[in-house]
């Protein structure tokens, strides 16, 4: 019997107070991390918006609003700043408005 081991995500934020003031949770990450596989998020503050890698290669952007929403709650914050979208094609979440 083969078991699985549950690989947590490397999680790089320099800003988790104020993601915590603002009731981000990070097990939301872990989530995402399990169905698409990624093993590292890196959090942008000036995009409210994480980082998405899997094997040490950036494939996806998911921003807070975002994983709010995934997870049935709201917008968070008003986000000002963009990131660069990733084309339908190449993305990797697959979100219902997407």
């Amino acid at each position: 019997m083969t078991e699985k081991k549950k690989k947590k995500a490397e999680i790089v934020c320099d800003e988790k107070a104020y993601l915590t003031e603002k009731k981000f949770k990070f097990e939301w990450l872990n989530s995402l991390a399990e169905q698409y596989g990624f093993d590292k998020f890196e959090y942008l503050h000036k995009f409210r918006a994480f980082r998405c890698y899997k094997q040490d290669r950036h494939l996806d952007w998911v921003d807070i609003n975002d994983l709010s929403l995934i997870n049935g709650g709201r917008r968070l914050e008003e986000i000002r700043l963009k990131h660069q979208a990733v084309s339908p094609r190449r993305a990797v979440i697959q979100y219902p408005w997407r």
